[in-house]
């Protein structure tokens, strides 16, 4: 949630909460378990818990020892979040491809074996890496995690969410080699990007540019001016664009416009 130009990782914590203010998680995204999901926290007596910054698990530990589930969490146990758009334009205004049909995000402790060797694991909390289009599951993938879920649960889904107690090494691991709590709980971090744009300018009128300004005439026409650089899309915060004396305004994050090819994106204001 960066304000304009300012990397919300960069911010103090006082920033950040301010910042973060009324921005509920869920104006972007649902998180729910899968229908099996559900099943095994019941069946091991946990509880999946949203906040406004993600969701949590939460277990029963056993009466006679702390540092043990109530019910015994096996290496094999894995639970599958499903991850949910509910902003229609989630693409927009995030650094990925454009479109979702298709494909799916998927984060987990452990890689798919029809997976190359290479696909990214999903972040521990102290790693602020965006995610990218290499965390798409190939075809393959895709209509095998599909194959698990009803239609219901494939609606508006764009990711797929899958802790295991063990994961693909050591620092990985949910749970100790004995099978017992770990002292401090693990934490995973999804870090989506602002979309960064080209924002073209239309004018009623010529306008005369000069070096200094953030913007230069587009193809020679006095009347469309684009940024000489792409610019973050932001909610929050405003990115000072400088035409002369002149603040333009920042556009609307939620509409974009590409080329053709999909290799140019642009925002457009009309003055």
């Amino acid at each position: 949630m960066n304000k304009g130009n300012d990397d919300y990782f960069s911010m103090t914590d006082v920033e950040k909460e301010k910042q973060l203010a009324g921005y509920p998680l869920s104006e972007l995204f649902s998180i729910v378990p899968s229908a099996l999901t559900k099943q095994k926290l019941n069946g091991h007596k946990l509880i999946c818990k949203n906040t406004d910054r993600g969701f949590m698990v939460w277990l029963q530990i056993a009466e006679s020892d702390n540092n043990n589930s109530f019910v015994p969490l096996s290496d094999s146990l894995s639970l599958s979040f499903l991850l949910k758009t509910t902003n229609s334009t989630f693409n927009h205004f995030t650094q990925l491809g454009l479109t979702n049909a298709g494909h799916c995000f998927f984060f987990s402790n452990n890689r798919l074996s029809t997976e190359d060797p290479g696909f990214p694991l999903i972040k521990k909390a102290n790693n602020t890496t965006a995610v990218n289009d290499s965390y798409r599951l190939n075809s393959v993938s895709f209509n095998n995690e599909m194959e698990l879920l009803n239609a219901e649960e494939q609606q508006n889904l764009i990711g797929i969410i899958r802790i295991g107690m063990k994961g693909e090494n050591g620092s990985y691991h949910i749970t100790k080699t004995d099978g017992s709590l770990r002292n401090e709980h693990r934490e995973f971090n999804i870090v989506f990007a602002n979309r960064k744009t080209t924002w073209r300018y239309f004018f009623n009128a010529d306008q005369q540019t000069n070096n200094s300004d953030d913007v230069k005439k587009e193809n020679g026409n006095p009347r469309q001016l684009i940024t000489k650089t792409e610019q973050p899309l932001t909610t929050k915060g405003f990115v000072p664009i400088k035409l002369g004396e002149l603040e333009l305004p920042n556009p609307d994050a939620r509409q974009i416009n590409a080329n053709s090819t999909l290799t140019k994106i642009y925002s457009e204001i009309f003055m």
